[in-house]
């Protein structure tokens, strides 16, 4: 079977989900958990993460840590500036569309930058066609709009490149 990989590695993030939910050491509640994410997984052919034991080499490994704990980072600053935005009596907001160019190949790569942006307070990705992505902000940066822009996606993307590429 060439997807058993990914079917294994769906299963064990579906059940690691599952223990973490429901916080429970009945032998029941974990037997069912387990049948679940396989059942889960054989039905999706593990499409929900692929194969993610690739990433169980050291360097990616570390990479995969460091772009959590950096997009963690990210998102704390975001949802102060949202913070403030919207506790002054005038709300400050200069809404645009911007287009950045991306350097990834991977389509999961891409997802997961665009899936970022989006969970980043104050942005949004509209689209992603071929190698250019279009991003919204609620308040445009100061200065170069499109320069801007093309440093926050490549500051995620230069990240994603060392886990997926």
């Amino acid at each position: 079977m060439k997807r058993k990989p990914a079917v294994v590695s769906t299963t064990v993030v579906l059940f690691g989900i599952w223990l973490s939910l429901t916080l429970s050491t009945d032998i029941q509640e974990i037997v069912l958990g387990f049948v679940v994410s396989l059942i889960t997984a054989v039905a999706t052919h593990g499409a929900l993460t692929g194969n993610l034991f690739r990433l169980l080499t050291p360097a990616k490994f570390l990479a995969t840590i460091g772009y959590v704990f950096f997009f963690l980072g990210q998102m704390v600053k975001a949802n102060i500036d949202v913070f403030f935005r919207i506790f002054r009596p005038v709300i400050p907001i200069k809404p645009g569309i911007v287009k950045a160019k991306l350097t990834l190949k991977s389509e999961r790569a891409k997802a997961i930058l665009a899936n970022s942006i989006t969970l980043t307070p104050g942005t949004i990705t509209i689209d992603i066609i071929k190698d250019e992505i279009f991003v919204h902000w609620v308040f445009l940066p100061a200065g170069d709009v499109h320069a801007e822009t093309q440093i926050m996606v490549d500051s995620f993307a230069g990240r994603l490149e060392k886990i997926f590429e």
